[in-house]
């Protein structure tokens, strides 16, 4: 195999690894998010409440929140309050066992 043929392998498998990668962390529906706060932007917190989201969970750092809502429009709510990235439900989850957070439904 040429050089040219192994770069172009590596960069289809580096592309296609991300696509699923990226595809895995966007929500899909209601259910609880990661938010992201924007560097130089207002703090995560503030980003869930101007969007009147319901916050799980919300460490010492200001630049991630565990949100949910029931409301299927949430997370473009999220982006026009200014979150800089919201992560799916998987994400959520795993930023719940690493915080301790319980992840219960009321």
């Amino acid at each position: 195999m040429s050089n040219s043929t192994k770069r172009f392998v590596a960069l289809y498998f580096l592309g296609s690894c991300l696509i699923v990668l990226l595809g895995t962390l966007v929500p899909s529906g209601n259910g609880p998010v990661v938010v992201f706060a924007r560097p130089w932007g207002a703090s995560a917190l503030e980003v869930v409440a101007k969007a009147d989201g319901r916050i799980m969970a919300a460490p010492t750092a200001t630049w991630f929140a565990l949100s949910q809502s029931a409301d299927s429009d949430f997370v473009q709510r999220l982006y026009q309050s200014g979150a800089g990235f919201v992560a799916s439900s998987a994400v959520a989850y795993a930023c719940a066992r690493i915080t301790g957070t319980p992840m219960e439904t009321q």
